[in-house]
């Protein structure tokens, strides 16, 4: 039986695996996962048993730099027996396989990161993306083996088996309400010295008497909302019942606002890069989301705004399409290695 490594390292990819776990119930899996955001409570809320091993490392570039090197070597020590290793950009993970010399199948949709696809795209034995990113500039980023690509969103392809939770309201003490998350600003892709927007966010919108739910990133995130009014929630919440819920989703990020704008709700990117990744564009070209820092603009936009109506049969299609691609992968993959 193929043995297939998982590594989740970020909020959105508890989610995004679950239908590869759930479809490919004839290999069998190994999941680890590191102490980072939402992570390991929605795997746990999920019921997908994982080892927590390493975490993220906060601060300056040597920090972060150090963080990858411990995570790499324990990965690469206290990972059992395996065939592949697959993950959504998990440098750690990539690392260890081929420390380990074993194939590496690598999702992305991140192509605003060049100097951090570059530490990586060109290791992976196969690299699978949206076909918004122009394939030259994969391969102006390192990619260097098989690039495959699907007509979708990441998101689409968990997006597809979404049910709304009836109790999910139960969890916060108001029904109508917007999302805010914050920015990821010590991400080595955006430009120092960049100030949130979220405090002044926040104040406009309370202005407007709108209930918020408050996501921070990280933990220094809650200063933002300091003596203001907004709701954190005690526990990880899942995104999808949070866009389906809410009024308005706004991100300082990407894939919370992809999520939103897919489920219908009206999106805003706050993201602070240089750079829009080529995803969040197609979706702003489509009018399916917005991107600004300007706060003025984004409540009146939030004002302003109704929800679409949801299809998910294109979800489904995408779905289908990414799992029938990393099938062919797998069943490579098992015929080379028995």
């Amino acid at each position: 039986m193929l043995k297939v490594w998982i590594d989740v390292k970020n909020s959105h990819e508890p989610a995004f695996f679950l239908p590869f776990i759930k479809e490919f119930n004839n290999y069998e899996f190994c999941i680890t996962s590191r102490q980072y955001a939402e992570v390991v409570g929605l795997l746990n809320k999920f019921g997908v048993q994982h080892s927590v091993i390493g975490r993220y490392y906060e601060g300056n570039r040597a920090k972060k730099a150090i963080g990858v090197i411990l995570r790499d070597i324990s990965l690469f020590l206290k990972m059992p027996s395996f065939d592949v290793n697959i993950s959504h950009g998990s440098i750690n993970s990539i690392h260890a396989a081929k420390m380990r010399m074993k194939k590496a199948i690598c999702f992305s949709d991140n192509d605003a990161a060049p100097r951090v696809a570059k530490v990586f795209f060109g290791l992976v034995d196969y690299l699978i993306t949206p076909n918004a990113i122009p394939m030259e500039t994969l391969i102006d980023q390192g990619a260097k083996n098989v690039i495959l690509q699907y007509n979708g969103l990441k998101e689409d392809i968990y997006i597809a088996d979404f049910k709304p939770d009836p109790k999910f309201l139960d969890n916060l003490p108001f029904d109508d309400f917007i999302a805010i998350r914050p920015e990821s600003l010590q991400a080595d892709y955006i430009p120092k010295g960049i100030k949130s927007i979220v405090p002044k966010l926040i104040k406009d919108f309370n202005k407007e008497n709108i209930n918020i739910l408050f996501l921070p990133r990280y933990k220094r995130d809650k200063e933002y909302a300091r003596n203001l009014d907004v709701y954190i929630p005690k526990e990880p919440l899942n995104g999808l019942d949070i866009c389906w819920y809410s009024k308005a989703v706004l991100t300082g990020a990407g894939t919370f606002a992809r999520e939103a704008a897919c489920m219908g709700a009206p999106a805003v990117s706050f993201f602070p890069g240089r750079q829009l990744l080529s995803v969040d564009q197609k979706m702003i070209n489509d009018g399916w989301m917005i991107h600004s820092r300007d706060p003025k603009e984004i409540v009146e936009y939030v004002l302003n705004s109704k929800k679409r109506k949801v299809e998910f049969s294109r979800s489904k299609k995408v779905q289908k399409e990414v799992l029938n691609i990393t099938k062919n992968i797998l069943e490579e993959i098992k015929g080379d290695v028995h």
